[in-house]
């Protein structure tokens, strides 16, 4: 089943680079422009150059009100950027899939067509993740695990709905490979090589699509360096916050 492994390799490419290693501790989330960090026992809530901890204002002095106020950008900065990568991903494993039911079923076939809308909810659904109703943007940490970006809800309800159309549209399906046989003379060697000329078709698409998403979620490892790194000037210059230490970046190293 070529066809379908070309459309659900998409959902992979949201993921950041194989050298890119991340890890979070406790939870991050950015809701109306404010910056919530929480550990075990400490919440520190950030709103530009304002910082409170466990509730009571930190008093700072204009250095270490510009560390918050550059942290608490990086993140608002961020924050936009992993939802475009992560809709974009849902996007084009949709589009793989339609590709592949519309190639063999025809691009106006009820089942495609119905599964384009169902597509296009879950991307709205996901996109509501990200997105508050007044359109502004909101992040949490759990977007990420220890390879990247990451939608696993959604991505369960993406194989259940492709699984469900399979099984609704196994008898059309059947018959537009019998139709797919006879325009190849009842030849199997020619009906699969037509078949993986397609599925090939659509895999070199949908990696040359994917390739674009692979190059924003490298630069989205840069953007969490950057973060790491803060931490560890803020760790430096605030007592109050030497123990902070939300984001862990490290690079793997490959042999040559």
């Amino acid at each position: 089943m070529k066809t379908f492994a070309a459309a659900t390799l998409i959902l992979a490419s949201s993921a950041m680079a194989n050298d890119c290693n991340i890890n979070l501790q406790g939870e991050m989330n950015l809701e109306q422009g404010i910056l919530t960090l929480k550990t075990d026992n400490r919440t520190l809530q950030l709103d530009g150059r304002t910082a409170y901890l466990d509730s009571q204002m930190l008093h700072l002095n204009n250095e270490q009100a510009d560390l918050l106020n550059n942290y608490h950008k990086e993140v608002t900065l961020l924050a936009p950027k992993v939802a475009d990568i992560a809709l974009e991903a849902v996007g084009l494993a949709s589009e793989g899939i339609s590709r592949a039911f519309g190639g063999l079923l025809g691009d106006d076939d009820a089942l495609v067509l119905d599964l384009g809308t169902e597509m296009a909810d879950l991307r709205h659904q996901l996109q509501q993740e990200f997105y508050a109703e007044d359109g502004s943007i909101r992040f949490s940490s759990h977007h990420f695990d220890e390879d990247g970006i990451v939608v696993n809800s959604f991505e369960n309800e993406f194989e259940q709905k492709i699984e469900q159309a399979v099984e609704r549209s196994m008898g059309r399906i059947l018959i537009a490979v019998g139709k797919e046989m006879l325009f190849s003379g009842g030849d199997m060697q020619a009906f699969e090589a037509r078949m993986e000329n397609f599925g090939e078709q659509i895999e070199h698409e949908m990696e040359a699509k994917a390739a674009v998403l692979e190059r924003k979620a490298e630069h989205l490892c840069y953007d969490l360096t950057k973060i790491d790194q803060l931490e560890t000037r803020i760790n430096q210059s605030i007592p109050e916050l030497e123990e902070l230490d939300m984001v862990r970046v490290s690079r793997s190293v490959h042999s040559m």
